[in-house]
């Protein structure tokens, strides 16, 4: 091959690869749009019902991180279904709060999730 050859080859190849990676960028920031206040809403709906209806799964959820922690059988027993029924409450009451209050919630804030994780699963 000639040298002119393998000059526009690797030329052609150069602007190929600048082209396959000026392709994959992606800022979510700037190509999503923002959601809309009724997209948010709805995402408050949606989470408090999930809440209101799995908040019952904090009680099995609490014994089997403990037991994944290594806590002794006494507190596997006595106090993680203690601390995993006052979670289920916790999670049932904002689910409670969300499914009421997202009609009425402020369009610039309080879509934010009240508990961490805003699922449970």
């Amino acid at each position: 091959m000639s040298t002119k050859r393998i000059a526009m080859v690797l030329a052609a190849m150069a602007v190929l690869a600048a082209t396959m990676v000026s392709a994959q960028t992606y800022n979510p920031d700037v190509d999503l749009p923002k959601p809309t206040g009724l997209e948010k809403s709805l995402t408050k709906l949606g989470r408090g019902l999930s809440n209101i209806m799995l908040g019952w799964a904090e009680i099995p959820m609490t014994f089997d991180k403990n037991l994944k922690k290594g806590k002794p059988l006494g507190y596997l027993i006595g106090v993680a279904p203690v601390l995993g029924t006052a979670r289920a409450l916790m999670r049932t009451g904002t689910g409670v709060f969300e499914t009421t209050s997202f009609p009425f919630s402020d369009k610039e804030v309080n879509y934010e999730a009240v508990l961490e994780p805003a699922f449970i699963f």
